[in-house]
């Protein structure tokens, strides 16, 4: 039990996990996200308890606050065991920490099970049930059984660089990023605010080269070969090519340029979306070098070290493996820059140890 449902406990406030976090439990999430808690406590108490409590909140809570690298997301009601009115019924489920028990007032658990998600709209606005319902998809089994009728939702023009954020690292932080993407661009949501993403689905790839299509469907098809849910390396992906669009071809090279193009477009989304300068830095490094490891066996010592002594660098090869797995390109290209990796570490430790010995 994390501090903050210590303290709850501690101070007698009812609590319960709702929501996502109830839901991870019920599908045994090995890493779950979010923390979403529903309380008695009231706004006033919780701000006395929690000095870090930001609010008002998003949406769909009353406050939250960063617990290390987790989100808490409370919610004040008058009643725990009453879920709130959530746009799916599936999100209803609630699950008491302290007992290690759900709850089920609603009666939905047949709804949980189901393939579709069921629709409740006149829980939420238009812009909350579109992003739910990415959120959804891509962290669980579900599908949208009305998907033409969320895709036509309308949503708002002033979404805040808070709630992109979050719905940005909530979808990459889940097993099936591609199909809350998927629905997020057909929607229209990522033509209005990401656009510099949304670019990347009007360049097209070589056939020869690209079995999946163009560069947005591309990137969508590489969070398949994705091994670990790790954020660094999953905006990595979603970013890596995203200088393709605005590169210029030459007789050899059909995106000239783009690594380097595409960092600094990286960056300022990134920024944009209020990430940190570390997040910043790091997936700057992977997208600038994602196509070192390719040529990483002809290059000389004197201009890979650097590149392998950075701690980014097994992210940068993963970054690779999932690249060139969605392309008709073999593996052979990423087992030769692991070996060169691999000997590289054991002359540098044996180099280590000679020294150390004199």
């Amino acid at each position: 039990m994390i501090e903050q449902l210590a303290i709850l406990k501690q101070k007698g406030f009812s609590f319960l996990l709702s929501s996502y976090s109830a839901l991870d439990r019920y599908f045994k999430i090995e890493e779950p996200g979010a923390l979403y808690i529903n309380t008695d406590a009231t706004l006033v108490t919780l701000a006395k308890e929690f000095e870090n409590l930001t609010y008002p909140g998003f949406p769909f809570a009353d406050a939250h606050l960063l617990y290390g690298n987790t989100c808490v997301f409370l919610r004040c009601v008058d009643n725990t065991a009453m879920p709130f009115p959530e746009p799916f019924t599936a999100m209803n489920l609630l699950y008491n920490a302290t007992r290690k028990v759900f709850l089920d007032p609603l009666n939905i658990y047949r709804d949980i099970r189901q393939h579709n998600l069921i629709l409740n709209m006149s829980a939420s606005p238009p812009d909350i049930v579109l992003m739910e319902a990415a959120k959804l998809i891509s962290r669980y089994h579900y599908e949208i059984g009305n998907r033409e009728r969320v895709q036509e939702l309308p949503f708002s023009y002033h979404l805040s660089k808070e709630m992109q954020q979050h719905l940005l690292v909530s979808i990459l932080s889940s097993q099936y990023p591609w199909k809350g993407l998927g629905l997020l661009q057909s929607s229209g949501f990522i033509e209005r605010y990401w656009p510099e993403m949304y670019r990347m689905c009007e360049v097209k790839h070589a056939k020869d080269y690209h079995p999946e299509g163009n560069v947005w469907e591309h990137t969508l098809e590489t969070f398949k070969y994705r091994k670990k849910v790790d954020l660094t390396l999953s905006l990595a992906l979603l970013l890596h090519d995203i200088g393709k669009p605005v590169a210029k071809k030459t007789t050899t090279k059909p995106f000239h340029e783009h690594s380097e193009l595409g960092t600094r477009i990286a960056r300022r989304f990134l920024a944009r979306l209020g990430f940190s300068e570390e997040m910043q830095q790091n997936v700057a490094y992977l997208i600038r070098f994602h196509m070192i490891p390719w040529a990483l066996k002809r290059l000389p010592l004197y201009r890979t070290e650097k590149l392998m002594d950075s701690p980014l660098f097994p992210i940068l090869l993963e970054l690779y493996r999932a690249d060139i797995s969605s392309t008709f390109r073999g593996p052979e290209s990423y087992y030769d820059a692991c070996r060169v990796y691999r000997n590289y570490l054991k002359s540098k430790k044996n180099t280590y140890k000679t020294i150390k010995g004199m």
